[in-house]
Formats: structure tokens, sequence, C-alpha cells
């Protein structure tokens, strides 16, 4: 199917493969002298065996997409693993304000906060749309810029058809429920085909001052994913102990990185479920606040933060990401571990302590990149108890790529 608006046309491309709640593929073969950037993912969601059911409440349908790329017949062009963490993360990377009005919808997530006339309390007052049963017919479904998650489409002009001749998109889903892409871990699942809206250009008038750009050579910050682990640990009563990982990060070796954001994610997600409901935004999603958190980062031989510790207060680090971020929409308590009046001031408790992130601006060619986390074990009979439990560390790294071209040709290379 196309739609044309004067030099721009649209056409909407289905499936080439759909492997039920595991992969599909488009193969992107628009006849046309240019593709247009703004790809976008629509008819994104999932049907299930219950009934009515919220998506995710931080990432809203997008949490389907478990890992995702734009290929050129055996080269990729763009790609991100491991997508739900950082999904959320640029969710809260926006105004109050688009979340409310905008992005809440599209993505069927439950961000952006008002004041409830009711009880004076802060939280998301609309309703956005749920997955449903197929028999229903009432699952809503989402809407996505590819852009968000395949930064390469942000920096090209377009995607001459000539130079770019074997496009396909692959997307790698996922569909466990213990990944929490839905509010109920009982919920069964079946995602739906999505369908792929691409925009095109004839007019070579059109074209050719973009092909110029694109000729000169463009680049990019590619999110690229590493991780690593830190035990559990427990403190017996009335004592404290402190915890310290220091970890050499072998992902982001060799190449200029730009920024660094962290999540802390809970491996044990069990206690952000109580009677099949997951708590809040869930151990999946949400960067979980530790007691006495301190981050230090050594890059090339030299600590990045001043002072052994380095950031050691959440609002020091809040100020941080934001620093470096711009923006990170949040609500009190948001940052800090088991602050005791969260349940005063949210509609919804669960959500202290789960949008505590890290991140570094590095802006450096990495020989050796070492990151150290500690935290305090304490006493705590709670089952949520995020300063003792097991956490994966998860890093975001924005690497500098580029794509020149030659004669027809072009390669893709780190700068």
């Amino acid at each position: 199917m196309s739609y044309s608006n004067g030099a721009v046309k649209t056409q909407y491309i289905d499936t080439t493969t759909f492997v039920p709640n595991q992969r599909c593929s488009f193969e992107i073969n628009v006849k046309s002298l240019a593709l247009l950037p703004n790809m976008r993912l629509l008819n994104l969601g999932c049907d299930n065996d219950t009934g009515a059911t919220p998506y995710s409440q931080g990432v809203g349908a997008v949490s389907l997409i478990r890992n995702i790329r734009l290929m050129d017949a055996r080269t990729e062009i763009s790609g991100m693993r491991n997508v739900t963490p950082y999904a959320f993360f640029k969710n809260m990377n926006r105004s109050n304000e688009i979340n409310t009005s905008q992005d809440s919808y599209f993505k069927r997530n439950r961000l952006g906060y008002e004041v409830n006339g009711l009880n004076n309390k802060i939280g998301h007052l609309y309703e956005v749309g749920d997955s449903n049963t197929a028999a229903s017919g009432a699952t809503a479904t989402s809407y996505l810029d590819l852009r968000e998650l395949l930064p390469a489409l942000k920096s090209l002009p377009l995607l001459p058809t000539g130079v770019f001749s074997n496009l396909r998109l692959e997307i790698e889903f996922e569909s466990r429920v213990a990944q929490q892409i839905l509010l109920k871990d009982n919920v069964v699942p079946t995602i739906l085909r999505p369908i792929l809206a691409i925009d095109y250009v004839d007019d070579p008038n059109v074209i050719k001052p973009m092909m110029n750009m694109l000729m000169a050579g463009v680049d990019w910050h590619e999110i690229e994913w590493d991780n690593f682990q830190i035990p559990a640990q427990g403190s017996a009563t009335g004592t404290v102990k402190t915890q310290s990982k220091t970890n050499s990060s072998m992902g982001f070796r060799g190449k200029t990185l730009k920024r660094l954001l962290i999540q802390k994610q809970l491996v044990d997600r069990t206690p952000t479920v109580s009677a099949q409901t997951v708590l809040g935004f869930g151990g999946v999603a949400s960067s979980q606040a530790l007691l006495q958190e301190a981050l230090q980062i050594n890059l090339n031989g030299k600590t990045v933060f001043p002072g052994v510790n380095g950031v050691n207060r959440p609002n020091a680090m809040l100020g941080v990401v934001v620093d470096a971020y711009d923006e990170l929409q949040s609500y009190p308590g948001s940052n800090l571990y088991k602050w005791s009046k969260q349940a005063e001031l949210n509609t919804d408790a669960n959500f202290g302590g789960q949008n505590a992130w890290s991140c570094c601006e590095i802006g450096a060619q990495v020989a050796d990149l070492q990151v150290t986390l500690s935290r305090q074990n304490v006493y705590d009979t709670d089952a949520l108890n995020p300063t003792n439990a097991a956490l994966q560390i998860n890093l975001y790294g924005e690497v500098h790529k580029a794509i020149t071209f030659n004669d027809g040709s072009y390669a893709i290379t780190y700068v």
C-alpha cells in the first residue's frame, strides 16, 4: 500500500517472515530512487489469553522488542541489543508534557504525571490502551519511530536504493512473561504482526542536495551494550558492610565513547511481583536505587570523577544524569532507597527507588575502561532489598561510527 503527499510518498510493508512470539523481518524492496530515514513500526502489540491487561508501565508495547537491527545484505547499518532498559530510560528522557499528551499514547506506557485532585498524589491519570484477547478485538497497538532504537537513521539524510540495495529490518521479539512485558506475569502474550511504514522520494531535484550531504560522509553514535554482575551479599543483624565491584569492560575497547549509561537491574525479579501483578516499573526495565551507592569510572588509567569514591550521593548522580542527557522525567523518591515518604506523595508507592540511573560523559577513545560500583549491605528481611540482591549492571555506551562512500560502495567503521 502506498500514500502520496507531493514529493514524498509512503509505502506500508508487511513482514516477509513472521515466527509468532519469536522474530520477524521486513524485506525493504521499495521501487524508488531513495528512502527517507524516518521509518516507523506500526501495529506493535500483543493479544493475550486472559483479558484487558496493561503493557509495561515504563516501556509500553516496545517491551515486545528484545533486539533489532537494520541490515543491507550482510552489513549491519544500525542495531540495538537488550532494548527494554534503554528504551525505558529514553522514555523518561522526555518532558513530562510530551509523555503525558503524546508518547504514552503512541507506545501505550503510563508515563507523564499529574496531581490527582481526589487524593493530591502524583500519578498517571488517563488510560492509554491495553493488550486484550484476540476474540475481543480490543487490543491497543503502538507506534514506534525507529530512529529511537537505530541511531544511524537520525544522521543519514536518506538511503539511496542504488547504494543500499538489499535493505532488511530484523526484529527479535520478547515474549517471556518473566520479562514483565505486561503488568500481569501470569498472562500469556501472542505478538501481532507489525507493519513497517517507509517514506520515499523519486524527484531528483529533492534528492540531489541530500545526496551531496550523504556522499560527504555521515557519522553518528551507535548504542552498544555490555554488562557485568554484582553477587548478592547480605548482612547480619546490627551490622553494615560495604560491597564494591570493579569491572573492566571489554565491549568498548578501541572505540570512541561519548557517554555511558548505567542501569542496575535485579537478577531475581520475583520480589517485584505481588499477586501476579508487576510492582511499579518492575525489575527488568527499572534501575534500582542502592543504599550509600557510589560510582567511580577509571578511563585509560585516570579517574573521571573527583575523589576516591566518585559520585556518592543520589541527587548528585541525578544531577550528573541531567547534565549529560538534558532531561529526566522524575517523581519524588524515584532515585532514593526505600524513602519513607513515598506513599504520601505518589499514587503508587512501588515506583520508589526504581528510577536511579547512573552515567558518565567520556568523550575519548577507550584503551581501558573500569567501572567501580559500591553499595552498603544491611540486615533487611523485606523480600525486595536491591542493596543486598544480585544485580546485573547494564552498560549502554554511545560509540562513534561513520559511513564513507567510494564509487557506489560504502564502508561503516568505528571512528
